[in-house]
This record gives structure tokens, sequence and C-alpha cells, in this order.
């Protein structure tokens, strides 16, 4: 898929639009016993609106691939020979490389993808208010190894021992469970500060790397840091301190080894505004 990016000139406020509270009201009259094929168009659309506001604040454009999102759901959702809403949440996520388990996930713009992805989806599931970092403990611990790195570069401060849990999952009913899946995340952290490249000449090997194996989830956790980080910088247009980025990793370390397990906190609500942009701690 080209690459193509538009600017914050093209900023709308698209989750206080009319457009947003006519999908909503629609989605909200879903239920599993009774219609849900209108409702999944209306809340997928929603969705695809909360997405595209989320990637504006995070990578400072709306993308190509932000703007096609999900396209082919609303499409099956009115096919009136598949008969089960299930199917098409199977059929999606084997064929977009921005979910979990779909053989297509390949490159670095698939995991920001899968990342906003995560991130978007409390504005439209006040149920569900995690973000990209309960997201992938609470259900994806399998892919800490990968989507760790991602979340460190986007949103640094979200990664801390004290998160939403849901009080029906493993984490909240298993605190053997919590452990092992916290150890999992100390362990990936610390590996990404221990061997995060020195020298420009160890940035260029990491993007050969990736260029030769032409799959991002064979690259190390390091690794994907470093090219999510690169895809930031560019995306910006901004220049990285890199002591400064090694000292809030460390202090994310720090907050980890002080404890032993996650713990509850109350969630905050997302912010809106369209035309903010993310301001990262380790800019320059």
């Amino acid at each position: 898929m080209i690459d193509l990016q538009f600017s914050s000139s093209f900023a709308c406020n698209l989750l206080n639009s009319s457009m947003r509270r006519f999908f909503a009201v629609r989605s909200s009259k879903w239920n599993e016993n009774g219609p849900w094929r209108i409702p999944l168009v209306c809340y997928t659309l929603e969705h695809k609106l909360a997405f595209l506001e989320r990637e504006h604040y995070l990578t400072g454009h709306y993308s190509v691939r932000g703007i096609v999102h999900d396209w082919e759901k609303p499409f099956l959702y009115l096919c009136p020979w598949i008969d089960s809403e299930k199917k098409i949440q199977e059929m999606h996520r084997r064929f977009s490389p921005h979910h979990v388990g779909c053989p297509k996930t390949s490159k670095v713009e698939h995991l920001i993808e899968m990342y906003i992805d995560w991130d978007c989806a409390a504005i439209t599931k006040p149920d569900k208010p995690l973000n990209a970092f309960e997201t992938l403990v609470h259900f994806y611990p399998e892919y800490i190894n990968v989507m760790l790195p991602v979340c460190l570069v986007f949103d640094i401060e979200a990664v801390k021992p004290r998160i939403y849990l849901h009080p029906w999952h493993k984490l909240v009913k298993e605190p053997e469970y919590n452990r092992e899946i916290f150890a999992k995340v100390c362990l990936t952290l610390n590996h990404i500060i221990e061997t995060l490249p020195q020298t420009r000449n160890d940035f260029r090997k990491i993007t050969g790397k990736y260029q030769k194996l032409r799959n991002i989830t064979l690259c190390s956790p390091a690794e994907i840091f470093i090219l999510t980080l690169k895809k930031q910088q560019e995306s910006l247009g901004i220049d990285i301190d890199m002591e400064k980025l090694r000292q809030l990793l460390k202090e994310v370390r720090n907050g980890f080894f002080i404890r032993k397990i996650f713990t509850h906190c109350p969630h905050d609500e997302i912010a809106h505004n369209c035309k903010k942009v993310k301001k990262y701690p380790f800019a320059v």
C-alpha cells in the first residue's frame, strides 16, 4: 500500500460530529438475538472515525492506511449470504495484517495500525476502557515481544504496573497468571534497554536486517522499538534525544522492579481535540 499522509490542515472534529452521533445511536441498537447487521455497520463506521482521530493525535497525520482501515467490514455485514457475525469477524481477522495471528503481518506500519486500533477502542467501547498496553496484557500476552516496543514508543507513560484490570479477567482472578505476564513484560523491557543500539552503524544494521527479512515480527523487541521510533521520527519530523529516551525507559523499568504484579487503577477518559498532536517526551 502506498504510504500517503495528509497533514493537520485536513484535521476534522470527527468525534464530535453529527455523523459520529448518528452512527453511535444506531450502533447502540445491537442485540445478539436481534438485528445486528445495520448496528454493526454503524459501529464499524464510528470506529473508523475514532481510529482516524487517534491516528492524527499519535502520528500527526491521517494516512491512506488509516482511511481504508476495516473498509471491507461494512460490506461483509450487509452480505445476506453470510449469516453469522462471528464468521465475518473471523474472515476479517484472518486477512487483516493489523490483527494478531494474520500471516500477512510483516511491516512496521501493520504494528502501528494494530496499536492505534487497540488504543482507540476505549472511545467507542466505554464498557471496555483499555488503552493499547492494557489490551496487550489482557488479550495478547503472546505478542508482548512484538507489541510492547510499539507501546513504549507511542505512550511510554502508559506502560506501568498500575493499570485498568477487568474484574472478570485472569489477571484479577489468577494471581500466578498475573505474575507470569508481569514477568514477561519486565523481561522484554529489560531486553530492549540492554540491547538498544549505541551507534549510527548499529541503527543502519537494524534497518538492513528488516529490509532483508521483510517481516517485522522476526525482529527482536529492541529492533522493533527502533524501527517504530524511526517511523515516528519520519512522521512527525522530529529528532530523538537518545539519552533522554534511555532515561525514560530505565524509569519505566524501575517502576516495574519495585512491584511483583499488575494492580488495578481507574481509567482516565480519553480527551478529544482534533487539531492536537501528542508531544513525545523524547522528542527534541
